[in-house]
């Protein structure tokens, strides 16, 4: 008798017998009836209950207590009960937000297999060979400025003038003013340059002369002139340097197309009819 009256207060301590007693009662208050069979039946079975349990883990970084877990589920059985009610009243007729929660379920549902999907190093290699250019490092550049001002017409016809005169191996004679920047650069990445002077200033850079000063070049405090000593072009990329990124890219074009031919197939058993209006 004690061994069963012990067993009996270990399962009336469980937070499922507390579920399911709330549950019951929430659904015959707002019923006003016992449960019935079919849409009007809410079961949160154990599946749900734990889904609940590892959600709020994820949230939490622990286990919920069992007032907190007979909230979850009270908190379940209310969203059940008004998710039923809305859609028996309509409610998610015509409804953009819906429709596009709906879509985007639809669309994952679509991708689910291709975002699983492991690439192969051929699969990476053909996508690095499509376009080398696009994941190629950016170049370096050996340079010396020279900050000569704000902008404007003035300070830009001065500088092509002294440069239009200037003779091998001279420097501009123009005046340069101070700035909080180097004034010569060694082997600087294009971006860390575009972070520094602008990104017009660093783009500027892959069509100047190598060896000769050049300008006026537009950064984000005015003009410059510019020499560029060496300009090193980036080594060849790599997969074994690349590969997350390649296999992102590869990932996410593969869900693109599984979507795209997903729709297709859809469109195949509807007869599509768009009216324009005169």
């Amino acid at each position: 008798m004690t061994a069963w009256r012990t067993r009996a207060a270990a399962l009336l301590r469980e937070p499922l017998v507390h579920f399911l007693v709330a549950g019951a009662l929430i659904f015959v208050v707002l019923s006003g009836r016992p449960p019935d069979t079919g849409e009007r039946r809410i079961v949160v079975d154990e599946a749900a209950v734990s889904g609940l349990v590892n959600r709020y883990v994820q949230a939490f970084r622990r286990a919920p207590s069992n007032e907190e877990l007979d909230g979850l589920i009270r908190d379940y059985v209310r969203g059940e009960v008004y998710y039923r009610e809305a859609l028996r009243l309509g409610l998610d007729q015509d409804d953009e937000v819906i429709k596009k929660r709906l879509r985007n379920k639809m669309l994952a549902i679509a991708g689910a297999e291709a975002e699983a999907t492991q690439p192969s190093d051929s699969d990476l290699q053909a996508l690095l060979d499509k376009n080398p250019a696009r994941y190629a490092a950016p170049p370096r550049y050996t340079l010396e400025q020279r900050y000569l001002g704000p902008d404007s017409p003035a300070l830009r016809a001065a500088t092509q003038a002294a440069l239009a005169s200037l003779k091998p191996g001279a420097r501009p004679s123009l005046p340069s003013q101070p700035i909080p920047l180097p004034g010569r650069l060694e082997s600087a990445p294009a971006f860390d340059i575009a972070s520094a002077f602008g990104d017009e200033f660093a783009a500027a850079l892959d069509k100047a002369p190598v060896g000769q000063w050049s300008g006026p070049v537009l950064s984000g405090f005015g003009l410059h002139l510019v020499k560029v000593e060496r300009r090193e072009a980036p080594p060849a990329p790599k997969l074994a340097d690349l590969r997350q990124r390649l296999e992102n890219d590869w990932r996410s074009a593969a869900v693109r197309k599984a979507e795209e031919d997903n729709l297709n197939a859809l469109l195949e058993g509807y007869d599509v009819v768009i009216e324009r209006p005169e």
